[in-house]
C-alpha cells in the first residue's frame, strides 16, 4: 500500500525498493538465531528493547531519507545510502523481537501453559497484520509521508510500555535441553522451512489463480484478493483463540493436524469452483496458525528455549527466500497460475514430516510408559 508511494516521492525504481526491502529481511538470517541466544544470556528484556530502539532509529532515517529526496535535498546517492543504513539496522536489530518476545512469555508463563503463551504472542502479529494496512491507509489520507513517521512512533510507544516491565533474569539451564543444534533437530527446522514456504506462495498464487477466473478485470482480481487475505488473517486469529490457546491438543498433534488441514485446505484452491477456494484458502489458513507452536515447542524440549526460538525464526526467513526463487522456476515451466499447486506440494512435504514426527512422539511415549 505504501511501496507505491514510496517509488513515486523518491523516484527510486520499483526495484531498487524490492532490493531495500530484501536487504532488510535476508539480514534476519544473521540475526535471529544470534538474539535469540542473547536472550537467554542476558535477558529478554534486554533484547526487546534493543529491537525496538533499532526499529525506531530504523523508521526515523528511512522517514527523514525519504522526506530529503522528495524534497530536493538529499541527493540521489546520498538517499540510497541513507535507506540502505536504516534497512541495515533494522534487519540486525528488529530479528530479535519475535524470538524474544516468544522467549519471554513462555519464561512468564511456565511449563504447563507454554502453548497459550506463543498464542498470545502469535495473536498480537495477527492484529498487527489486520490493523497495519488500516492504519497506513489513514495515515496516507493525512500525508504521503505520514505511515513512516506512525511506524517509528509505534516502537516508541511500545519502548515505553516495555522499559517499565520487570527484567525476568536470564533463563537457567535446563537438564533435558540441548545448548547446541544438533541433526536430529532438523525435521523441526524443515517443518518451519516448509510452512513459510507455503504460506508465501500461496498468498503469491492468489493473484494469478484468480486471473484465470477473472482475465476481464483485473479490479475484481485485486478486490478478491483483499479479501481473502483478509479471511486469511481473520482464520489466524481464530485458530489462536479456539484451539491454540485453549491447549486441546499435545505439539505433535497439533502440528499434524494442522499440516493436514493444510493439504486439504490447499487441494481445495487448486479447484475451479470460487467457493472452494475461498473455503480451501480458510482451512489452509487455520492450519497453517496452528503449525509453528506445535514444531516450536517440539524443538523447545530438546534445544534451549532462546535459541530454539531464534533457529525457528531463521528457518521461517529461508522458506520465505526459498518461495521467493521457486516462483520464476514455477512461473517459467508451469505458468504462474500454478503457485497455488506449488504450495499444495510443499503441504504435502510438511504433512509428511509432520506424520513421521507424530509417530516418533507415540513410540517413545510408549516406551516411556513400559
Amino acid at each position: 500500500m505504501v511501496l507505491p508511494v514510496l517509488v513515486s516521492r523518491t523516484h527510486l525504481s520499483l526495484s531498487v525498493w524490492a532490493g531495500l526491502l530484501t536487504l532488510g529481511s535476508m539480514l534476519f538470517l544473521v540475526g535471529s538465531a544470534w538474539w535469540g541466544r542473547q536472550s537467554e544470556i542476558r535477558g529478554c528484556k534486554f533484547v526487546v528493547i534493543m529491537a525496538l530502539a533499532g526499529y525506531l532509529l530504523s523508521f526515523v532515517l528511512l522517514a527523514l531519507a525519504v522526506w530529503g529526496l522528495s524534497a530536493g535535498w538529499l541527493s540521489e546517492m546520498a538517499g540510497l545510502g541513507w535507506l540502505i543504513v536504516a534497512r541495515i539496522i533494522y534487519g540486525l536489530t528488529v530479528s530479535g523481537m519475535v524470538p524474544a518476545s516468544q522467549t519471554w512469555a513462555l519464561q512468564r508463563a511456565g511449563y504447563e501453559q507454554r502453548m497459550a503463551a506463543l498464542a498470545t504472542i502469535s495473536s498480537g502479529l495477527s492484529c498487527g497484520r489486520l490493523l497495519g494496512p488500516l492504519c497506513a491507509a489513514l495515515a496516507l489520507s493525512i500525508h504521503p509521508i505520514a505511515p513512516l513517521w506512525l511506524m517509528a512512533i509505534a516502537p516508541l510507544i511500545a519502548l515505553l510500555v516495555v522499559y517499565r516491565q520487570y527484567n525476568d533474569p536470564p533463563l537457567p539451564p535446563v537438564v533435558h535441553q540441548q545448548n547446541r543444534l544438533r541433526l536430529n533437530m532438523l525435521p523441526y527446522l524443515l517443518c518451519a522451512l516448509l510452512l513459510a514456504a507455503t504460506v508465501s506462495l500461496m498468498q503469491l498464487g492468489l493473484a494469478p489463480h484468480l486471473s484465470r477466473l477473472f482475465s476481464h478485470s483485473a479490479t475484481t482480481v485485486s478486490h478478491h484478493v483483499a479479501i481473502l487475505l483478509s479471511i486469511a488473517a481473520g482464520c489466524t486469529l481464530l485458530a489462536q483463540f479456539l484451539v491454540v490457546r485453549p491447549q486441546r491438543f499435545t505439539p505433535p498433534q497439533l502440528l499434524l493436524v494442522a499440516a493436514l488441514l493444510m493439504v486439504l485446505g490447499l487441494g481445495l484452491m487448486c479447484v475451479q469452483p470460487l467457493v472452494l477456494f475461498y473455503l480451501g484458502c480458510a482451512l489452509a489458513s487455520f492450519g497453517a496458525a496452528m503449525a509453528t507452536p506445535g514444531y516450536q515447542l517440539m524443538l523447545n524440549d530438546r534445544l534451549s528455549t532462546g535459541k530454539g526460538s531464534g533457529v525457528i525464526a531463521t528457518s521461517h526467513t529461508l522458506g520465505y527466500g526459498m518461495s521467493a526463487l521457486m516462483v520464476p522456476v514455477v512461473a517459467k515451466f508451469y505458468g504462474e497460475s500454478q503457485l497455488v499447486a506449488a504450495a499444495f506440494m510443499m503441504a504435502i512435504l510438511l504433512g509428511g514430516i509432520s506424520g513421521w514426527l507424530w509417530c516418533q512422539h507415540r513410540t517413545t511415549a510408549h516406551s516411556v510408559g513400559e
